[in-house]
């Protein structure tokens, strides 16, 4: 049985589809055809990327043991101010693809969110961005500038809205194939 998945990652280019044959993966990007064994993958991590605004984008990449690597998203571009989210097609590709992964190379390792010192710096920039919007506001509070506040105040809620699914969502951990991370998956229609 065949399981494929074909999306467009950027607003322009063509499409690249993957197709899972046995122990062996095609990616067809259009220009070249390339196969890839399954059982030469060291690592699969699943992240949360960021979208436009109301837009999530969940992204799984996968590193060979040679260092190559490909990456398929949860966000389908059709232009460049149209892109389609996926989840249904990349719950299901995904799921498959880590099975075929693990029955390939047991030793394959699945990681979900970003590698701990991009995860801990993102922490940090967030908490001290924080913090000085705090300082912002307490000090425009002080001087009576409360328009001055209020705008710190949007901003630092706006901030906390985009940043905190990013620190929370991608903290580095460990995951079985059997069990990828709910969280880390678009929410199935």
């Amino acid at each position: 049985m065949t399981q494929t998945y074909t999306y467009s990652p950027r607003p322009v280019g063509g499409p690249i589809s993957f197709a899972i044959k046995g122990d062996m993966l095609i990616v067809d990007s259009g220009r070249k055809v390339h196969e890839v064994r399954l059982g030469a993958v060291d690592t699969v991590r699943m992240t949360y990327e960021p979208g436009r605004i109301g837009q999530k984008s969940f992204r799984t990449k996968v590193t060979m043991k040679d260092g190559k690597t490909f990456t398929f998203s949860s966000l389908n571009w059709k232009s460049l101010v149209e892109a389609q989210e996926m989840a249904a097609e990349y719950r299901a590709f995904a799921r498959n693809l880590c099975e075929a992964i693990v029955t390939a190379n047991p030793q394959a390792r699945f990681i979900a969110g970003k590698p701990w010192w991009l995860w801990a710096s993102t922490t940090v920039v967030a908490i001290l961005s924080l913090l000085m919007m705090a300082y912002l506001i307490w000090q425009a509070l002080r001087m009576g500038s409360t328009g001055v506040a209020l705008i710190g105040a949007l901003l630092a809620v706006v901030g906390t809205w985009q940043i905190e699914p990013m620190v929370r969502l991608n903290k580095p951990r460990v995951f079985t194939s059997g069990a990828l991370p709910e969280e880390l998956m678009p929410k199935a229609s």
